[in-house]
């Protein structure tokens, strides 16, 4: 298992900076199309992987009370390109490369620190020469005071999107709502499974005939 984590690792490193070759790849994708830039996408929030990528996309969710398209999580520089092509809002985020690079090692051992560290810095470095058409969240801002970085947002796109408020509470509210979207996304998986499991009658009649 953990050479084929690596094979895989090693092929997305070669195409995730070249948005034609990897975003059609995760368009095609069932678990990555609804969180691939498209027509539709109201803002990207993009980042290498450890640094609060979960806690924007759930706080700028809360935040705006009704549901945004938003892509995320892909933890490629394709993503951050292709948004600019489209001029879609977009944010990166960006903590210290020690504390990104350790928390991912924890999180996928079958990587090394050496790798880790080059695809942290491959990231930032492909996206820099795009840095005037995107906003940078640095993990501590976003972690304390995330609102502040949604309205750079609106002054730099001319968006209204309402800043989240980083009260005591809101924090707290953002991880239960994300926890239930968690909940709700593995039951819906586990039906999925369960369905395919269930033979259908087309296939209990060619049993019998097979009998």
């Amino acid at each position: 298992m953990n050479v084929f984590k690596k094979m895989r690792h090693l092929l997305r490193s070669r195409i995730d900076t070249h948005p034609t070759v990897y975003l059609t790849l995760c368009r095609i994708r069932p678990k990555t199309r609804q969180i691939t830039v498209s027509k539709d996408t109201e803002i990207v929030i993009e980042v290498f992987p450890r640094s609060a990528n979960t806690f924007a996309v759930a706080a700028f969710t809360f935040a705006q009370q009704r549901p945004v398209k938003i892509a995320r999580h892909l933890h490629a520089p394709a993503q951050v390109i292709e948004a600019v092509r489209r001029g879609i809002p977009c944010i990166v985020l960006i903590r210290k490369p020690r504390d990104a690079v350790l928390s991912l090692l924890v999180r996928e051992p079958h990587i090394s620190a050496e790798q880790a560290l080059k695809d942290y810095i491959r990231f930032y470095r492909t996206v820099v020469p795009y840095r005037d058409k995107f906003v940078v969240g640095r993990f501590e801002e976003v972690t304390t005071d995330f609102g502040e970085v949604i309205r750079r947002v609106n002054a730099r796109f001319g968006t209204n999107f309402k800043p989240f408020e980083h009260t005591d509470k809101n924090p707290r509210k953002v991880f239960q709502l994300w926890r239930k979207c968690i909940k709700m996304r593995m039951a819906f998986a586990r039906l999925k499974r369960r369905l395919w499991a269930v033979p259908q009658p087309n296939e209990k009649c060619s049993k019998r005939k097979q009998k």
